[in-house]
């Protein structure tokens, strides 16, 4: 079974995405409309294909994944772990990634409406600073927070933190960076995010290397210590990707 489909049938034990609510106006089919030849297109066609079951909770955003992440070609790979945006819209996609390609960097006066643009922006120079190639690299980005009890809007943390960890092992990237404290809490036991967020070390999980980082969207990045926070997630990432 492809890479795809695995994935796929991870996620569709947890009821997170289903099917009919991905309706012709949601993101997802708005971008598959726009961009029908994208391989994040026709790779979501095969993945929501599997979710197909009845809505029973609120729903998440998608995973977004690059070009060559479940590809052969070699390559570090990378997963970062976002916070929730909590966006009304059944079928969105985790940070709008899916327009973050240099492609589409031509059409945004086209494309605008379905995005904010300024976070866009916000979220591809800072990845840039890290050295990240969203069109080149091997990057999967994710949400923390994906399953809610049934019939409420509240987080059930136990289950989020079953799927993510799954999510991680299936993924097996060489580095996971975690945005804020929400996806710290959920992954990195026995530790407190203020500390590891300011100490300057690689933390490990069941031997796999994690980075604590303030979220650079939304309120994270006016908080006083954000400039030095960011720098000191910004010297581990570096670090890792570079040189190890």
């Amino acid at each position: 079974m492809d890479k795809i489909s695995e994935l796929a049938q991870l996620f569709a034990k947890y009821k997170t995405y289903p099917l009919k609510c991905y309706g012709a106006e949601t993101p997802v089919r708005i971008f598959q409309r726009i961009f029908p030849e994208n391989y994040y297109s026709t790779d979501l066609e095969k993945f929501l294909s599997y979710q197909d079951y009845e809505p029973a909770q609120k729903g998440a955003d998608l995973p977004w994944w690059s070009k060559n992440f479940f590809g052969d070609e070699q390559g570090k790979k990378i997963m970062i772990v976002g916070q929730d945006t909590d966006v009304e819209n059944a079928g969105s996609i985790v940070l709008e990634a899916q327009y973050f390609s240099d492609q589409f960097d031509g059409l945004l006066n086209e494309i605008k409406k379905y995005i904010d643009s300024g976070r866009r922006n916000r979220i591809k120079k800072q990845l840039a600073i890290w050295g990240i190639n969203m069109d080149v690299d091997h990057l999967y980005i994710t949400d923390a927070t994906k399953v809610f009890k049934v019939d409420s809007g509240e987080a059930d943390e136990e289950k989020s933190k079953k799927l993510l960890e799954a999510e991680i092992e299936f993924c097996n990237p060489d580095l996971v960076i975690l945005l804020g404290e929400p996806p710290f809490n959920l992954l990195v036991e026995n530790q407190k995010y203020g500390f590891a967020v300011e100490v300057g070390k690689i933390i490990l999980v069941k031997n796999r290397k994690y980075v604590a980082s303030p979220c650079f969207y939304g309120r994270g990045s006016s908080q006083k210590n954000f400039a030095r926070r960011i720098e000191i997630a910004t010297n581990l990432i570096k670090k890792v990707i570079n040189y190890e």
